[in-house]
């Protein structure tokens, strides 16, 4: 069986020549924003079990705003990503899951959370 964690390795090993950026999960295209905050709970090879993953993926799918799994790069590294309305909740996630920075799409703009981005 093909688990949500799988799908999202794939595509983001599907990333490899791209620019660094934004992009949709199942086309690969990449997309912009001109609100909101984009925001990840982890690095693809942080070691999490396929059900953590999915649990992961449920939650900020549901606390986002358009409840879309996003596939992206920044400075190099690969990440899944989420799009947040608003700024305080954005950085409560980030927080929570020891993330480097979100990227504010209004302003183009990384905003430091404090974090390893690494699995703490």
């Amino acid at each position: 069986m093909t688990t949500t964690k799988d799908l999202h390795t794939t595509a983001i090993n599907n990333l490899t020549a791209l620019e660094d950026g934004t992009y949709d999960l199942a086309t690969l295209t990449p997309v912009e924003f001109n609100h909101g905050y984009q925001v990840t709970f982890c690095q693809i090879g942080d070691d999490y079990t396929a059900d953590d993953y999915e649990f992961m993926v449920a939650m900020f799918s549901e606390a986002s705003e358009d409840g879309k799994t996003y596939v992206g790069k920044f400075e190099g590294s690969a990440e899944v990503s989420f799009l947040f309305a608003d700024k305080l909740t954005a950085i409560k996630y980030a927080k929570m899951f020891n993330q480097i920075s979100i990227w504010d799409w209004k302003n183009c703009e990384e905003i430091k959370t404090g974090g390893t981005g690494r699995r703490g």
